[in-house]
């Protein structure tokens, strides 16, 4: 992919935003921002500082735990010194190191959580950006609105598929895989938001071999609330784990390299409580797999930094899609629903291990579309 020229980047930049790329090393870091008038670096704290506390700040996060002292320390360190961010609300950030599984919108400024005064989502590149920028809407799409998928509805043969995980690939140990009880009422509950006409694979029928068979480049929202499985030694190999099939066809392992062979056409896909219960792909897979899914043709893709709580994440996401049916932008409308879960008292664990990626910009539907859902008619 060759690299944009920066002066295309900033004129597809929006007056509201500043594109900010982070440079770890040591002694000194440094963050490019970028706005549609101006270009600036800033010198930052070394990388081994830095990654220090990001490290010890998401450890705490994952405890359910708050620490606004911490989290001060860190906009001190990575945006305090940001002119820009006092001007602009938009941040799309390009992270490095340790700080692809830091939530900026959970750093503290002043007591008050950066996600009530700003929109933050990230991109692998600048390059990336400005590519999603001008493909969208340049497919042809015969619009079938929503794709959900829940595999892991009921504890049915699971130690089947860890088998075959441990054969395909160095993975887990051979133990039981934590049902997702909420995932059923999710993505149904999703659905009735949503125009028709949609597709739900539940249970048994979430089979790797019954998804890929769909006409998955027709599917305008694609939402998957599966385990998944992050190889650390071949990052193509992280997966999502879909539900065992007999006789097997697939291995129920949707692994990064095949996702990218995905021929999506998507302006969203969901990755909902990915890695619960059976590896960290926030660690080292969950990067590739959201690369993976933007590669494949999706314009945007919502995921998780870490294990979630299975009643939490139905729940935001429930908002998450309420809002998004009521006609809001794809980014704006995550940032509404983690907004909401913080302003009833929940901790950033609920909310904040919600990462935005790709393109933010966008409806997912229109009105036209929106007034023929199921919802509106009830």
């Amino acid at each position: 992919m060759t690299p944009v020229p920066l002066g295309e980047l900033q004129r597809d930049l929006h007056a509201s935003e500043l594109l900010l790329e982070y440079v770890l090393a040591d002694p000194h870091s440094y963050v490019l921002a970028v706005t549609r008038n101006s270009v600036r670096r800033y010198t930052l704290p070394s990388k081994s500082v830095l990654e220090q506390e990001a490290s010890q700040y998401r450890s705490e996060l994952m405890q359910n735990k708050t620490d606004l002292a911490l989290a001060q320390r860190l906009f001190d360190g990575l945006l305090g010194r940001v002119q820009e961010f006092k001007e602009k609300r938009a941040l799309i950030v390009i992270p490095d190191g340790k700080l692809h599984l830091l939530p900026l919108s959970a750093l503290v400024e002043n007591g008050q959580y950066i996600l009530s005064s700003h929109l933050v989502t990230v991109v692998p590149s600048g390059t990336v950006l400005e590519e999603l920028r001008h493909r969208a809407g340049q497919g042809i799409r015969d619009d079938r609105s929503y794709l959900g998928v829940a595999a892991w509805t009921s504890s049915a043969s699971p130690t089947t598929l860890l088998a075959t995980i441990h054969r395909a690939i160095s993975g887990p140990e051979r133990r039981e895989m934590v049902v997702l009880p909420e995932s059923r009422y999710e993505v149904q509950t999703i659905a009735a938001d949503l125009p028709r006409p949609r597709t739900i694979l539940l249970g048994s029928q979430a089979t790797e071999t019954n998804f890929k068979r769909l006409p998955l480049n027709q599917y305008n929202v694609i939402h998957l609330a599966l385990h998944g499985y992050a190889d650390p030694e071949f990052p193509d190999r992280s997966a999502l784990v879909f539900a065992p099939e007999k006789p097997p066809i697939d291995d129920g392992l949707l692994q990064v390299r095949e996702i990218r062979r995905l021929h999506l056409n998507a302006d969203l896909v969901t990755l909902s409580a990915c890695d619960t219960g059976i590896g960290q792909v926030g660690e080292e897979g969950v990067a590739d797999i959201v690369n993976a899914f933007i590669q494949a043709g999706a314009q945007s893709v919502v995921s998780a930094l870490w294990e979630l709580d299975d009643h939490a994440t139905a729940h935001l996401m429930t908002i998450y899609y309420a809002h998004l049916g009521h006609h809001e932008e794809k980014a704006e409308a995550l940032r509404q629903a983690q907004l909401e879960m913080l302003h009833s008292g929940a901790p950033p664990f609920d909310w904040a291990g919600f990462e935005f990626d790709g393109d933010p910009d966008g409806n997912l539907f229109n009105e036209t579309e929106m007034s023929h859902s199921s919802r509106s008619t009830r």
